[in-house]
């Protein structure tokens, strides 16, 4: 199949008929279902009418317009009607999350609510792990369910921490044990289940602002690197201690996929949840610390100094340079140099070059770099799109081929392009003219 017509049934701006006609196409019919926005009646009557089940799954959703939903639910083929209900059913199978959406359009009449008591465990396991906006008092009869799993999955994600009166017994049943362990205030028995718990427990009870110290001081020893990482997030941890313990977990690492180094990575990842509000003193005491989420989580404070922010432009830790040059008073040569020296990164939003200080000239200076990841970003400025057009890289080719505003010229190039990729992102270009389209259809027999 030709990639431009896959980019053809993405393309925002394709009428109606091209839809029509490249229905007839399964992986374009697909494109097509996914679509976020609501789809023309005539072109659902054609996705529908292939019969196939996964078309109709995907357009089950809550992007497409009640008729349609209704349309599917009264299709004479069992497949089509029955397969968002067999997709969830699937889901729930296996133990994966579902919306609580589905999962009351899959529970019928009764609706989350009628799950509660259902005789299946698993649809009540659903219901417990899947519904974060139930009321209290049914969240509590979960939490009460004679099955282990049903009460585990009432005891953590998506919920809020348990009421207080209700830690002592969340701790004391296994199944709930480890939802509640980083949380809950613990009793000296609980303290000893914990500890002499699994990996995964361990790790949650090492973060509990309750836990004693002796405890504290014995999983800081933890044969698991993760649980001893999880430590350094303490609050009551000498900070020299920390240091220490971090230094130690540093030497043990023996390569980029062992243990050690997973839970580093996975430290990294989080956040000491009492640092933003200590005084601000105490916080700048952590900007050059050796462990990343603290320095980090210290440079998101709103309150720091302009002497520090400045000191932290030029911050070993890229990190923490991304996320001050995010601040509204950061110059243009600050957040050119940054991009230049380490481009964009997909966690920041919004991009660095979406920054209003960002200088509209920097693009002309990206266009020319050795680096093709900086060449891309030059296409969102202006002026560009010819030389970003013609380059040997065909990421580049495409990042010009999804420009809004190039000139219809260049999209007939880039349709034709040898790369897969530039010609179907130029094909999903909403700028392309109808007439293009048609034309890309009728080439392809359509």
């Amino acid at each position: 199949m030709d990639d431009g017509l896959l980019g053809l049934a993405a393309n925002p701006a394709a009428p109606p008929e091209v839809l029509f006609r490249l229905a007839a196409l399964r992986p374009a019919a697909v494109e097509i279902a996914r679509r976020r926005s609501a789809l023309p009646d005539s072109v659902v009557e054609r996705l529908l009418a292939t019969g196939d089940s996964t078309i109709a799954l995907v357009l089950a959703s809550p992007r497409q317009s009640e008729a349609t939903r209704r349309r599917i639910a009264e299709h004479p083929a069992a497949e089509v009607r029955e397969a968002r209900r067999r997709f969830v059913a699937d889901m729930i199978e296996v133990g994966n999350r579902v919306t609580p959406g589905d999962l009351a359009e899959y529970a019928g009449q009764g609706g989350l609510a009628g799950l509660v008591h259902h005789e299946d465990p698993v649809l009540r396991e659903a219901v417990a792990g899947t519904w974060d906006t139930m009321p209290v008092a049914v969240r509590l009869e979960l939490l009460a369910d004679p099955d282990p799993r049903v009460r585990r999955a009432a005891a953590g994600y998506p919920h809020p921490p348990a009421p207080v009166d209700l830690h002592s017994a969340l701790l004391a049943d296994e199944a709930t044990r480890g939802k509640v362990a980083s949380y809950a205030t613990l009793t000296a028995e609980a303290v000893r289940e914990c500890l002499a718990g699994e990996e995964e427990l361990r790790a949650e009870v090492a973060v509990n602002p309750t836990l004693p110290a002796a405890a504290r001081d014995r999983l800081a020893q933890d044969p698991s690197p993760y649980v001893r990482s999880r430590v350094l997030l303490r609050e009551d941890l000498d900070e020299q201690c920390r240091r220490e313990l971090h230094a130690a977990l540093l030497a043990e690492r023996d390569g980029d996929f062992d243990e050690v180094a997973i839970a580093l990575t996975l430290l990294g990842h989080d956040v000491p949840s009492w640092l933003p509000s200590r005084p601000l003193a105490e916080r700048l005491a952590h900007l050059d610390s050796p462990i990343p989420c603290f320095r980090r989580a210290t440079a998101l404070s709103a309150d720091l100094p302009a002497d520090v922010v400045r000191r932290l432009h030029t911050h070993e830790d890229v990190q923490v340079r991304r996320i001050v040059a995010h601040r509204p008073d950061t110059p243009g040569d600050i957040l050119e140099r940054l991009v230049s020296e380490h481009g964009e990164h997909p966690k920041f939003r919004p991009r660095i070059t979406e920054h209003p200080n960002f200088p509209p000239e920097a693009f002309t200076r990206l266009a020319t770099s050795d680096d093709a990841r900086l060449r891309v970003l030059a296409a969102k400025g202006p002026d560009l799109i010819a030389a970003l057009a013609g380059d040997t890289e065909a990421l580049v080719r495409s990042a010009a081929a999804r420009h809004p505003r190039i000139p219809v010229s260049m999209l007939d190039t880039l349709l034709t392009d040898d790369s897969p990729d530039v010609a179907k992102a130029a094909a999903a270009n909403p700028a392309l003219p109808v007439d293009r389209m048609y034309a890309l259809l009728d080439r392809a027999g359509l």
